[in-house]
């Protein structure tokens, strides 16, 4: 089983409740690689992943909730058209990055229309439950030695990022 802040090799097909799918390392040809803890998966995925062994394959599905979030209409802003430059020419369905005081966003264009620009500030995923069909290839283990370094309520909080996922 990996543990935080090793490396594994999975191969993941990920769809949504309609068969779309919205992952496939077998497609792109090679697998996934993944440092527990990094924050680059889905925290029940990587979860999921941490109780595997190589050869190990399992499918988890994985509720709105655990996944990207439910579907927030509040989300859904109007903004007037001459708030945005071009707005005019912006790619209705399209997703556009905007800077906000909270910082970087990416919103999908509803409409563009009447002086008005509809955005969806939601992700993508939101609100839909995704199944994830994982096989574990390998595991890089840390050295014994690696793994002393960082024992139970070290500095450096692997730890607390353990129950997070665990």
């Amino acid at each position: 089983m990996a543990e935080i802040g090793e490396t594994v090799l999975v191969h993941c097909v990920g769809t949504l409740d309609d068969g779309r799918e919205i992952q496939n390392s077998r497609l792109a040809g090679e697998p996934l690689q993944v440092k527990i803890g990094a924050g680059k998966l889905l925290p029940a995925l990587e979860g999921a992943i941490c109780d595997m062994l190589p050869g190990d394959r399992r499918t988890v599905r994985l509720a709105p909730e655990q996944a990207y979030g439910a579907y927030d209409d509040a989300l859904v802003q109007h903004v007037p058209a001459n708030l945005l430059s071009n707005a005019e020419s912006l790619p209705v369905g399209g997703f556009v990055g905007l800077q906000t005081h909270a910082g970087a966003i990416r919103a999908q264009v509803v409409s563009v229309a009447g002086g008005e620009v509809v955005l969806d500030c939601n992700h993508e995923l939101a609100g839909h439950a995704l199944t994830f069909d994982i096989e574990m290839l390998s595991v890089a283990h840390e050295s014994a030695i690696h793994r002393e370094l960082h024992p139970a309520g070290c500095a450096c909080e692997c730890d607390k990022l353990k129950a997070q996922i665990g």
